[in-house]
């Protein structure tokens, strides 16, 4: 979905009609399904012009890759604190505070609710399943790799190790608490949450000293 610069004359503006579409759009999809919802009617819902919906999403494809996107930002001040103090946190502490935040994130009613989506409508829409492993699953690897380039005892470490790390990391996180959520199970255990983060950061330790040394 097209983004438009800060320093853009109409960049508030562009930015409200932003948020307005992906509102409109997150409401169709979980509504009506993919195949159920249109450009026309989420242009409707969002009250802006066919041309303007088009100028910030060419496709329906991008508009649902835009709202799976958005389920995994931080969208409140709170949130976006958050993320930023895992940065000043000591290592271990920092990425068992991230599994937790990707766990939080991948289980949220928001996430599953997509997923769901997804699920049900991908044997006549394939390319929603890609859309959606790109969208939650190697997008939280890519900040795992980021956080690593940021945080000083892993900032040394290669580019191609910083990412193998995050896919390692992200695949220890995602468990069964995903089959739960999707099950509609109206609890997640914590115990099990913090114990599969825990299993995710002490892998991502065992592995440094190796790749430290390269």
């Amino acid at each position: 979905m097209k983004q438009w610069n800060e320093d853009h004359p109409k960049a508030a503006l562009m930015a409200r009609k932003r948020a307005d579409i992906l509102n409109a759009a997150r409401v169709q999809f979980l509504d009506a399904g993919y195949d159920g919802s249109s450009m026309e009617s989420i242009a409707k819902a969002a009250n802006v012009s066919i041309m303007t919906l088009y100028r910030h999403a060419q496709t329906k494809d991008k508009l649902f890759a835009a709202i799976i996107e958005s389920a995994c930002q931080p969208s409140t001040a709170e949130q976006k604190a958050e993320l930023e103090g895992i940065l000043s946190l000591p290592l271990p502490e920092a990425l068992l505070q991230s599994a937790l935040h990707m766990q939080d994130t991948l289980t949220s009613e928001e996430t599953i609710a997509l997923m769901r989506v997804v699920i049900g409508e991908v044997g006549r829409f394939p390319q929603l399943a890609e859309l959606a492993y790109q969208g939650f699953f190697l997008r939280l690897e890519g900040v795992t790799a980021t956080i690593l380039s940021l945080l000083p005892e892993t900032k040394q470490l290669a580019a191609p190790d910083r990412e193998n790390l995050g896919q390692l990391f992200v695949n220890r996180i995602v468990g069964t608490q995903i089959l739960r959520a999707l099950l509609g199970f109206s609890e997640l255990d914590a115990n099990e949450k913090l114990k599969r983060a825990q299993l995710a950061r002490d892998e991502i330790m065992n592995e440094l000293p190796r790749l430290l040394k390269k």
